[in-house]
């Protein structure tokens, strides 16, 4: 698999004692994040299908269970992928794909990382309804 051009895993781990829990994905390069905003969605309420050409973005649960699915564009090749607050990764999704994403469980929350500005994603936005590409 071409990391660069589909959507992929950074596993991460966590560390637990008496004071609590630490979770972290320390192989997460940031460096090109330019903004964050965190989804919180109520569950069983399918988002989807939102896309960009160039923008590449990674998600992480900050709480709960999210089922997040990805279609290249232009060629409808789907990929699927069951996040939890349980187990550290980040999702990358490169420019190409379409993106949507459901909540598994109540009050779950997405943190989602961008590596461009708002005006420029919104130049990239591209959007495709459910009843054209079914969930």
């Amino acid at each position: 698999m071409n990391t660069l051009f589909e959507p992929y895993l950074v596993e991460g781990g966590h560390y637990t004692d008496e004071r609590g829990v630490v979770r972290f994905v320390n192989d997460f390069d940031m460096l090109r994040v330019t903004r964050m905003y965190s989804i919180e969605s109520n569950p069983d309420v399918i988002r989807a299908w939102q896309g960009h050409q160039f923008e590449t973005k990674w998600f992480f649960v900050a709480k709960g269970i999210f089922l997040v699915k990805t279609i290249e564009i232009g060629t409808n090749i789907k990929k699927e992928f069951r996040l939890s607050s349980n187990a550290s990764a980040v999702l990358c999704i490169p420019g190409g794909h379409f993106n949507g994403l459901v909540a598994l469980e109540e009050h779950s929350v997405m943190m989602v990382f961008s590596d461009v500005d708002l005006s420029i994603s919104k130049n990239d936005d591209l959007r495709q309804s459910v009843d054209l590409i079914p969930w």
